[in-house]
């Protein structure tokens, strides 16, 4: 897809539509489909809307946390599909990617989950000022589906 002519919900759908080998490892396969839920959730929050029919190159219309994390969440789906799905003898680069793509996981649900609120809102406004008290709620639905990313 080429990213200065195809949308973010081409991207989206793209990403969520790559099939799962029956032969992946069951770690990869769950981290697979929990990501491939979990983006399609963040892609059609209503926060996303302003971004959604963009080209994944301009930049975003609303930049807010729904946003940065469906960007976060689907780049871990891209990192998990660099990595091959039997999760045998992984080495070098490879190993550091499927390591990289777990902890990514990790530190996506603990932002999405977080209660307090509070780390996530204080990433977006200190990125973008003007994101200052506009955190759209996550919902209990992604909420719920980022709980289970890594486990």
């Amino acid at each position: 897809m080429d990213p200065y002519t195809s949308t973010r919900e081409q991207f989206t759908n793209g990403l969520i539509s790559n099939p799962v080998p029956d032969w992946a490892a069951p770690e990869w396969k769950k981290y697979v489909e929990r990501h491939k839920v979990l983006l399609e959730k963040l892609a059609h929050h209503p926060a996303m809307a302003p971004n959604l029919q963009q080209t994944y190159m301009t930049p975003a219309h609303s930049k807010n946390k729904v946003y940065f994390e469906w960007d976060f969440v689907g780049r871990t789906l891209g990192i998990l599909y660099s990595v091959e799905p039997t999760l045998q003898n992984l080495a070098g680069a490879e190993k550091e990617r499927w390591q990289d793509a777990v902890g990514r996981a990790t530190f996506a649900r603990l932002l999405i989950t977080d209660d307090k609120p509070g780390t996530l809102n204080k990433m977006m406004e200190s990125t973008y000022p003007d994101q200052k008290g506009k955190h759209p709620d996550f919902g209990e639905e992604i909420i719920e589906l980022a709980r289970h990313l890594d486990d």
